[in-house]
């Protein structure tokens, strides 16, 4: 089979909508992070079951020295089109989740898409979710 045959092939393979945008279609831009300690980290999500779990959709880590401007950090990802909704908090402690308290809210700076804030109850999945497209989106999100 010729190489154009397999890569044709390979393409009508995939299911509809799994192919990534071209290029960046969703920009995160975290505001009020105070400090340079530790990293930036977004977790995507696609779905209610999985919102808050350890069962994202992607993950996005990038240190915050050096990447932090004023109060703010920006990283760029290639999703394909549809509904996300995002958790991110600067891991202070670089330990690679987030800390919370006897509670469970979150001790280190934490924000949600659509910067939500719930009064009442855990955040759900429906008032942060957001859709994605073609074009670039910006999540703007203030860590608290």
């Amino acid at each position: 089979m010729h190489l154009r045959a397999i890569s044709v092939s390979l393409l009508l393979s995939l299911a509809p909508g799994t192919l990534p945008a071209a290029g960046p279609n969703l920009r995160i831009t975290g505001t009020n992070i105070q400090s340079d300690d530790g990293s930036f980290i977004v977790w995507v999500y696609e779905n209610a079951d999985t919102w808050l779990s350890d069962r994202w959709r992607t993950q996005k880590v990038i240190k915050v020295s050096g990447n932090r401007k004023d109060d703010a950090i920006s990283v760029e990802l290639s999703l394909p089109p549809g509904e996300y909704a995002l958790s991110v908090f600067q891991d202070v402690n670089d330990d690679g989740k987030l800390e919370r308290n006897f509670i469970g809210l979150p001790k280190e700076p934490a924000g949600l898409s659509n910067n939500l804030r719930p009064k009442f109850g855990p955040p759900r999945f429906k008032d942060a979710k957001f859709t994605v497209g073609e074009t670039l989106v910006e999540q703007r999100i203030e860590l608290r």
